[in-house]
């Protein structure tokens, strides 16, 4: 996927506050997505961040959930 600037400073600051407060944004954008959830416990790794999944959603990225590690690591927005 590609990103401009913006969007990709926007990912990288999002990091940074998940980190300090612990809350994820995440869901598939249906039902009333994304939601706020208060998971200290899936941030596990430096490595971790917000990437990309099956529908170029945005969600935490983290080698707690095996299955999402596998398949979207890769996508990982970095500095």
């Amino acid at each position: 996927m590609s990103l401009s600037k913006n969007e990709k400073a926007f990912l990288i600051g999002l990091e940074k506050l998940t980190r300090e407060t612990g809350i994820i944004i995440h869901g598939c954008g249906c039902c009333g997505s994304p939601s706020l959830c208060d998971e200290k416990d899936a941030i596990t790794s430096d490595d971790s961040g917000y990437g990309f999944g099956y529908t170029d959603e945005v969600c935490w990225i983290d080698p707690s959930d095996k299955y999402d590690w596998e398949r979207f690591r890769k996508s990982i927005v970095k500095e």
